[in-house]
């Protein structure tokens, strides 16, 4: 029986020393153990900054030129004569700037009943006087035109028939020579003209004024020997069905007859290559 005893004691004791050494183990082990290092935080982005965007301005194309109006009529005539629909390219030129120059008094000074009356120029040597002039064509009464209007509403048609239409020279011919106005016969096929409605005013309107104007040229300065220029600048208007160009034609075996409907803005007078005018009118 003490033996017995005395063994339980021994056991006790091993059980005993063996928890403290578990828990002195545990200890040491919790205070070797590092300690978590603090998270470093993320360095911080600077703000964005947001670009203010550049509008693009879009850059209006440049005006038409006579090479580029010639084109388009020839496309109408062409829809005309063929009887097919007007060219929708056409169309896209509504709206368009225009300038297109044309000359005149090719042969030297205007006379009394001269064939290219339409415009000319005069120049007395003791005054030093250059005169200058043109006359529109009114074409509201002709049939031709009230027929390409159709429903347009107006009371006034003012233009100018586009001489020598088959080239897209500006300036006299080189072997000079009188550019006749045959406006009256079968020689004129296209026109370019404006339309005023009823309600518009009259003041814009030349009915039978011409465009003249006397300038004095310096001590030893001549009139050009290559006559001079009616320049006209504006914007492609239009028809009602928003075709910029209608021809008629009455007979297929001659070439249809156009007109380009446009607003007039400026109206001058100029010398061949010569960036000023002479002279000009809003």
């Amino acid at each position: 029986m003490a033996e017995q005893n005395i063994r339980l004691r021994i056991l006790s004791y091993l059980i005993a020393a063996a928890a403290g050494s578990a828990l002195t183990v545990a200890i040491v082990t919790r205070e070797q153990a590092p300690s978590p290092q603090p998270t470093q935080a993320e360095p911080k982005q600077p703000p964005k900054v947001e670009v203010p965007k550049i509008p693009v301005i879009p850059v209006p194309p440049p005006p038409l030129d006579r090479a580029a109006l010639l084109a388009a009529a020839a496309s109408a005539a062409d829809a005309t004569a063929s009887g097919g629909a007007m060219p929708p390219s056409n169309a896209q030129l509504v709206g368009r700037s225009f300038i297109l120059r044309m000359p005149f008094g090719c042969a030297g000074e205007m006379t009394d009943g001269a064939d290219d009356a339409w415009a000319g120029w005069s120049f007395n040597p003791k005054s030093r006087a250059l005169r200058l002039r043109a006359r529109a064509n009114s074409l509201a009464d002709t049939e031709w035109v009230k027929t390409l209007a159709a429903d347009m509403k107006f009371d006034a048609v003012e233009g100018f028939w586009i001489r020598r239409p088959w080239t897209r020279a500006d300036q006299c011919p080189a072997e000079g020579g009188v550019l006749k106005d045959v406006a009256a016969s079968q020689g004129q096929r296209l026109a370019i003209a404006q339309f005023y409605s009823p309600e518009g005013p009259r003041t814009l309107r030349r009915g039978d004024r011409p465009y003249s104007s006397t300038v004095k040229l310096e001590e030893g300065e001549a009139p050009s020997a290559r006559g001079y220029q009616l320049q006209l600048e504006g914007k492609i208007s239009g028809f009602a069905d928003g075709q910029p160009i209608h021809c008629f034609q009455h007979d297929v075996s001659l070439a249809p007859r156009c007109l380009i409907a446009v607003q007039f803005e400026r109206v001058a007078f100029v010398a061949p290559d010569k960036p000023e005018p002479i002279v000009e009118w809003h």
